[in-house]
């Protein structure tokens, strides 16, 4: 039997995605990680890319995510947050994709047709995926969610995240 949530407004989520390089728009070593305050979940992956590429990696998990767990999300809409203002406006306005984000692009536009969210930008303050984990509730122990995500970048595998409650 799986487990149903219920929300009373749209459930916030949070993305990010880092570098470690000065360059930014060198690929390098980086993470990409999402929050679900309400679930008390973070997901932390490593992941190579330059910064755009992380954060879209970061996107991509939590979309994977709550695909994964449409069943515990049924009649969910989602709000989704990053301080990400290029992967944020790419999606909402579908301009200016270079070409090394296309096929990220493209996976997030698929899974607006199964998933229902919204995606708007907030400072970096305010992202709790960056910042807050400290003010987050703990997951139940019990969840039946599927915790399990793979980050996956032209169809090859780069590691599995880990949540941490």
């Amino acid at each position: 039997m799986s487990q149903e949530f219920e929300f009373e407004e749209n459930l916030r989520c949070y993305f990010f995605g880092q570098n470690f390089s000065k360059d930014k728009l060198s690929k390098s070593t980086g993470l990409a990680g999402f929050a679900i305050p309400d679930l008390g979940l973070v997901f932390r992956s490593k992941f190579s890319g330059t910064l755009f590429e992380c954060q879209y990696a970061g996107l991509l998990a939590l979309l994977r995510f709550i695909d994964a767990n449409n069943k515990s999300f049924k009649g969910i809409r989602f709000e989704i947050l990053s301080d990400s203002a290029v992967v944020v406006y790419q999606v909402t306005q579908k301009k200016f994709i270079s070409g090394e984000l296309i096929s990220s692009f493209r996976a997030v536009i698929g899974f607006q047709k199964k998933i229902p969210f919204k995606i708007s930008w907030v400072p970096t303050e305010e992202n709790i995926s960056i910042t807050g984990l400290s003010e987050m509730p703990s997951i139940s122990s019990e969840t039946d969610l599927n915790l399990e995500i793979e980050i996956k970048d032209k169809n090859k595998e780069l590691g599995k995240g880990y949540i941490l409650f």
